[in-house]
């Protein structure tokens, strides 16, 4: 079934975006539940603006759930998002450290919590590489969620922000995996609602662990609307005449294998984590303290 969203974009200015139809993935984390470290790679293949490429939603819709990914909003702008929902009505998330470049707000329309972005003008063809790290905050009885990028261009890490929550009594906030009866997901979503007959696609890959040593390839996944499996990994699209694009990609990403609402295809290969990652992850240098909203 397609699920119905309303987009917020916060920003220098607040834009209202009507409703639009996402394509959605759900991975199967299996004994990876309470896994609090989450690294992700996104590869656009075909775009056009108006299009939200979420590279992982862990606990849609529930308290201090989250998500995070890639944006291509206007011809000329394009951007990396992340936000955390509200624990509760009461208890609300706040961005505690961020890069100079990342500009944070609250959030309203679709649930409210907390939202963050930084134009990051990622290009169709290269991979997006991010990171999510969840830890006990400073403060009793609160939740780090910390949002990492991978710049092409110097070769390094970013801190893009953390958001710290109150923890309320849902077990939601300690994890970026299924504790809590939430899930996780990645989608492809026309938050424009135009042009949906133009070929949109992109590649998906995750890994889970409850340490940045320890993480795990996801294998598996399910998905609805236009899914399935390409060059290894879980794909997205929406348009027509993807035939076409598939051919065009063909010789150096193979054919498309279609999933089906409902059904499994096999598991694509368990592929280990980039060479050095982990010690990269480990080294990265934290953004400043900052007074969130």
């Amino acid at each position: 079934m397609r699920l119905k969203f309303m987009i917020l974009l916060t920003g220098i200015s607040l834009l209202a975006i009507g409703s639009a139809e996402a394509q959605h993935l759900w991975w199967d984390t299996k004994k990876l539940n309470e896994a609090t470290c989450l690294y992700g790679e996104v590869t656009v293949l075909a775009t056009l603006h108006s299009i939200y490429y979420c590279g992982a939603n862990w606990h849609p819709g529930e308290p201090a759930g989250g998500y995070c990914g890639i944006q291509h909003n206007d011809p000329k702008e394009r951007r990396t998002i992340f936000s955390i929902w509200d624990t509760s009505p009461k208890l609300h998330p706040k961005v505690t450290q961020a890069d100079p470049k990342t500009i944070f707000n609250r959030f309203g329309g679709e649930g409210e919590g907390s939202h963050t972005h930084m134009l990051w003008d990622w290009q169709v063809g290269e991979t997006f590489q991010f990171f999510v790290r969840k830890q006990p905050g400073f403060a009793p009885g609160t939740t780090d969620t910390r949002y990492y990028i991978y710049e092409l261009g110097s070769k390094k890490w970013r801190h893009s922000a953390t958001i710290t929550s109150p923890n309320g009594d849902k077990k939601s906030t300690a994890s970026v995996a299924t504790i809590g009866g939430g899930g996780l997901g990645s989608f492809l979503e026309n938050f424009g609602g135009k042009d949906q007959d133009v070929p949109k696609l992109a590649l998906y890959r995750l890994w889970l662990g409850n340490k940045v040593d320890e993480m795990k390839c996801l294998t598996q996944a399910q998905g609805d609307g236009t899914w399935g499996q390409l060059h290894d990994a879980y794909f997205l699209a929406e348009g027509k005449h993807l035939d076409a694009l598939f051919e065009k990609l063909k010789e150096k990403h193979g054919a498309p294998v279609f999933g089906r609402e409902g059904k499994k295809l096999g598991p694509i290969s368990n592929k280990p984590l980039p060479k050095g990652l982990t010690k990269e992850l480990m080294a990265i240098r934290q953004a400043d303290k900052v007074q969130g909203k």
